[in-house]
């Protein structure tokens, strides 16, 4: 006979959560949760990820539910492990990942009263969370029960229902929590739906005759999942004459024609020749933008007309030039327009933007073969070697911007956590990527800072063999020598900065990596074979000078 949690309210909510689709849950251990670790524990249809730091759990469900696209739960004890959720969940909210937060708590009455492991927990997520609701603490009357079947289906609705986003569910319980009970349960699904905007077909031939008749149109695409019918549409319009496509390579459009290398190109355009490269129309889509100097141009030239094709519930009007914002998703729409646009006869919009990328990779060829062993040197030797196929995550700081300077067309994926982008949470999130897709290559690239912010997720028990970690060591936080506002201040090292000598070895020995280093680009050619064909989780440090990266990447860009 099979037995589960006595707590009515909780067996609703996991049968609810499995019917739905949920497959992950990452659990964290506690004891106000017990009810809900033994609904999920002892439910064979989900798959438990054990993860005892809140803040690593959070960040692994969120790899997974980016790589899969599906529901992931998170289920963690009263107190100060709700808040330790917050970081990932404000990063999927921006990011738009699925992700379904169990938060147990104490009963209403214990609130405020000096009670262990208490805080207000109703609501908690306020500003970032897509639905939230708080529980009865116990099922006492059929109004009860009717109440948490409706309020689950409506928080898993809303996950799941574009654009997708983290809710939150706050399960008040009251002792005894280690009951057992054979009771089973088989609540109401009530199906929520994932409508497709469909646009009038006059809007849409609208906009494709608008599009056709440019002489200069940009189409930008920011961080996203890979679509196939995005790919195919926005190939179809890169072939036409007038279209410029540039996407980042975390935007995973695979598309011939595209130009992935936004900053190498626009560091070169020659100067007072800036308009020439200016769009009359923009077209933008995904999420915030890695590049700073894209951000920039489009400010000093702005076009006359700017599109973003967004379903979220803001105006995104990046570059202070927004004419028209359009509840559709890209694919949809996108895919509709290239049916009907047409080229523009005589453009040479296109041509001249892909005669400006040969010279500039020329030119930053020509650089990199000149300058000494540094960061940019590093990543020209790194990203050509890694397999094809591999899931690639990238940290924030400098590892997602140096990424952005190269061609990165074998990767399965190119993800990084730039919803809101903090260094926080690159590891676990990596970790749970690999989880997600266990017989596939996973491969983080991440400053020392980053990885030892995130450290905890060296610990994350059953990390795949798959996943590998390429730690950039140049001895602390060298983005900030890069921003003109704090390079050149005299409190640089100690206070933005902060060197120091993070014992990345260590770290990897403790969390039972094959550890492995470079401290030159003769080493790191001999180390990457034994690396990448490592059958464990392995880790690779590459060291390079701290006071030199920046001064290099500058002079790349003044080149």
């Amino acid at each position: 006979m099979n037995t589960t949690t006595d707590k009515k309210q909780v067996r609703i909510l996991l049968e609810i959560l499995s019917r739905k689709g949920v497959e992950d849950i990452v659990i964290s251990p506690g004891s106000r949760n017990a009810p809900l670790i033994i609904g999920a524990a002892r439910n064979e249809k989900f798959r438990k990820h054990v993860v005892v730091d809140e803040r690593s759990a959070a960040f692994m469900g969120l790899g997974i539910a980016q790589q899969t696209g599906k529901p992931v739960a998170l289920v963690c004890t009263s107190g100060t492990a709700v808040l330790n959720y917050a970081p990932a969940i404000a990063e999927a909210y921006y990011q738009q990942q699925p992700l379904i937060v169990l938060t147990a708590d104490r009963p209403p009455e214990a609130i405020d009263q000096d009670d262990s492991q208490t805080l207000r927990q109703d609501g908690i997520y306020a500003n970032y969370i897509k639905y939230s609701v708080t529980l009865p603490t116990e099922i006492s009357v059929p109004e009860d029960e009717y109440y948490v079947v409706r309020e689950v289906n409506q928080a898993v609705n809303a996950a799941m229902r574009p654009p997708y986003g983290p809710v939150h569910i706050n399960i008040p319980l009251r002792e005894p929590l280690s009951g057992i009970s054979s009771d089973t349960e088989s609540p109401r699904i009530i199906e929520g739906g994932n409508p497709r905007k469909i646009l009038p077909e006059e809007e849409i031939a609208g906009l494709s005759g608008i599009l056709s008749s440019a002489s200069r149109v940009m189409l930008l695409a920011s961080f996203g999942r890979y679509d196939k019918k995005l790919s195919e549409a926005l190939e179809t319009f890169a072939q036409l004459p007038q279209v410029v496509l540039l996407t980042e390579n975390i935007s995973n459009i695979r598309a011939k024609g595209a130009i992935t290398t936004i900053d190498k190109l626009l560091s070169s355009i020659p100067e007072g020749r800036e308009q020439t490269y200016a769009p009359d129309l923009l077209v933008t889509f995904g999420g915030s933008l890695v590049s700073k100097m894209i951000k920039q141009f489009i400010k000093s030239y702005p076009p006359k007309e700017h599109w973003n094709i967004n379903q979220g519930p803001f105006l995104v009007d990046t570059f202070r030039a927004l004419t028209r914002q359009i509840d559709a998703t890209p694919s949809y729409l996108l895919g509709r327009m290239a049916e009907q646009a047409t080229a523009k006869n005589a453009a040479e919009y296109s041509q001249l933007w892909h005669k400006l990328e040969e010279e500039a990779e020329a030119a930053k060829q020509k650089y990199i073969d000149s300058i000494p062993w540094s960061d940019l040197k590093a990543f020209s030797v790194l990203l050509p070697e890694i397999p094809a196929g591999t899931a690639l995550q990238l940290s924030n700081g400098t590892p997602v911007r140096y990424a952005q300077l190269f061609r990165c067309n074998q990767f399965a994926t190119v993800n990084s956590n730039r919803g809101v982008s903090g260094i926080d949470g690159a590891v676990s999130t990596a970790v749970g990527a690999a989880v997600a897709n266990p017989g596939r290559d996973t491969l983080l690239i991440t400053g020392d800072m980053g990885f030892l912010y995130d450290s905890n997720g060296l610990a994350i028990h059953d990390i795949p063999p798959a996943l590998k970690i390429v730690v950039m060591k140049n001895g602390g936080g060298n983005i900030f020598r890069f921003l003109k506002g704090t390079s050149q201040l005299p409190e640089l090292e100690r206070y933005f900065e902060t060197v120091q000598d993070v014992n990345v070895e260590a770290l990897a020995q403790a969390g039972g990596f094959e550890y492995f280093k470079a401290e030159n680009e003769t080493a790191l050619r001999e180390a990457l074979p034994l690396f990448l064909g490592s059958e464990g989780k392995s880790l690779l440090e590459i060291e390079t000078p701290r006071c030199e990266n920046d001064k290099i990447l500058r002079n790349y860009f003044k080149q």
